[in-house]
């Protein structure tokens, strides 16, 4: 009985060491452009030029990009990333599109502004405004004036009439 119980916690503790090493592993964040800059008493680095940063399945593209590094640390963690022409965020099945971006490490969110498109599998929401959560995956959209109404494109899926027979 000592034996089982010896047992069951090796497991126990081998279970909970393999989900805490998977849960604070640390994803590297990749940045190519045409240029780059470093500000080093700023902590920013600039990305000019067909800059892409991705990050596991997150990927931001825009003409500029500008990467805000922790001030009070120096452990290289990014805090922000400010995207400036052409924006395209990708992150799992959605690809959102705008002229700004502001995406937060921090509050692992991003928002994309003026003339903005969010499209998820075949459905598609036009707007001004774009907040993504992407901790809950809830996203938002909105327009700036009464003027420009929000516009959403759903497309059902075809039923398979096949499977009846």
């Amino acid at each position: 009985m000592k034996d089982i119980i010896k047992i069951i916690r090796y497991v126990y503790l081998l279970c909970f060491l393999t989900f805490s090493s998977v849960a604070d592993e640390v994803i590297p964040v990749d940045i190519v452009a045409d240029e780059m800059q470093w500000n080093n008493d700023k902590k920013v680095a600039y990305a000019i030029g067909s800059a892409i940063a991705t990050q596991g399945e997150k990927k931001i593209s825009a003409d500029k990009l500008i990467v805000h590094l922790d001030k009070d640390e120096d452990n290289n963690t990014i805090t922000l990333i400010e995207a400036e022409g052409n924006v395209i965020f990708t992150n799992n099945k959605e690809i959102a599109t705008g002229e700004i971006a502001k995406y937060n490490f921090v509050e692992n969110n991003i928002i994309i502004e003026n003339n903005v498109t969010l499209k998820k599998d075949d459905n598609i929401m036009k707007g001004e405004l774009l907040i993504m959560d992407l901790k809950t995956g809830i996203s938002q959209i909105s327009a700036e004036s009464n003027s420009n109404k929000v516009k959403m494109r759903f497309l059902p899926k075809k039923v398979n009439n096949d499977d009846e027979q």
